[in-house]
C-alpha cells in the first residue's frame, strides 16, 4: 500500500465516524494493526496526523495524550519540551514532536494539542481533572474522542474528570511536589491528582465502562467502523458521555465500582 491510499482510506474512515470540518478531537488507542498496510511506522504515523488535520481544517484540533505517569513518586524533572509521552502509544509521540503541538504544564496527566484551539492548555489548572483542567475545556470545545484499536469502554480517561466533578467519597486529592523545569531553572512544585484511598476494598469494575457505553450505543451516540487490516475506530462525543454517565452517578456515587466498599477510611 501507498502512503497516499492510507490517507484517502483514513478521509473516509473519519467521515463515517461522523469527524467533520472545524472540529476539535482528542485521539488515543492502538495502531498495531495498520502495520499490515507494510507501510513503515514514520509513514503510518504521519498519514495519521496528515489525514486528521486535513479532515478538521485550520479551524479544529486535535489533541492527544501526553502523560508522564512514570514520574510520580520519582525525583525526575519534568520538561515540558522533552519528557516522552510514557505508554500512550507511538501516535501521541508522534504528534507531541511535532514543532507545533503545546502541551498542557503537568509533570504527570499532560495533554497535547494541535490546532486552532490548541492554546487553552497554555491556562490549566494543577490538578489533573476538575474545573480549568484539559477535560474541562474539551467539554466547552465540544470535543470528539477517537478511539483507535482500542474500545472506548477500555480507553476513556473522560470518566475520572467526572468522579472528580461527582466528587466520589472513595477518591481524595492528593498534593505532590515534583520538580519542573521552568525557564532553564529547577523549581519544586505542587500539583494535584485524584487518587484512590489506599486502605479501602475498592475494586473498579471488571468491565470498567461497558455499562455507560451500552447505554450511549441504545442512544446511537457513538460510532464504529473498520479498517481493511482490521483496525476497530470508535468516537463520540465527551458531551454526549458525561451526558449518560452522570444519572448512574447521581443514582448510585459508586456504580463505577464492582461492589459498594465495606471498609470505607474516608468515613473517619
Amino acid at each position: 500500500m501507498q502512503k497516499k491510499q492510507l490517507d484517502k482510506e483514513l478521509l473516509t474512515i473519519f467521515e463515517e465516524l461522523n469527524i467533520s470540518h472545524n472540529d476539535n478531537i482528542y485521539i488515543t488507542g492502538n495502531i498495531s494493526k495498520l502495520a499490515k498496510t507494510r507501510l513503515n511506522k514514520l509513514e503510518i504515523l504521519s498519514s495519521l496526523k496528515d489525514s486528521l488535520l486535513k479532515k478538521v481544517g485550520k479551524g479544529g484540533t486535535i489533541f492527544f495524550p501526553t502523560a508522564s505517569m512514570n514520574l510520580c513518586n520519582t525525583n525526575i524533572t519534568f520538561d515540558i519540551q522533552t519528557t516522552p509521552a510514557h505508554e500512550m502509544g507511538p501516535l501521541a509521540e508522534y504528534l507531541r514532536q511535532d514543532d507545533k503541538s503545546l502541551r498542557s504544564f503537568h509533570p504527570f496527566w499532560s495533554i497535547g494539542g494541535l490546532g486552532k484551539n490548541s492554546s487553552v492548555l497554555n491556562d490549566v489548572s494543577r490538578h489533573s481533572y476538575g474545573l480549568f483542567s484539559p477535560w474541562s475545556y474539551f467539554l466547552d470545545l465540544d470535543v470528539k474522542q477517537i478511539n483507535l484499536g482500542i474500545h472506548p469502554s477500555k480507553a476513556v480517561t473522560l470518566i475520572h474528570h467526572v468522579e472528580t466533578t461527582v466528587g466520589v467519597p472513595y477518591r481524595y486529592t492528593k498534593e505532590f511536589i515534583h520538580p519542573v523545569l521552568r525557564n532553564n531553572k529547577v523549581l519544586m512544585e505542587p500539583f494535584y491528582m485524584s487518587v484512590l484511598y489506599r486502605d479501602a476494598d475498592i475494586q473498579k469494575r471488571i468491565d470498567l465502562n461497558e455499562h455507560y457505553f451500552n447505554s450511549m450505543a441504545k442512544e446511537s451516540l457513538i460510532f464504529k467502523t473498520e479498517h481493511t487490516t482490521g483496525l476497530n475506530i470508535w468516537s463520540f462525543k465527551m458531551n454526549s458521555f458525561i451526558k449518560v454517565v452522570e444519572p448512574f452517578f447521581k443514582k448510585d456515587i459508586y456504580n463505577y465500582l464492582e461492589r459498594n466498599p465495606n471498609i470505607r477510611p474516608f468515613q473517619k
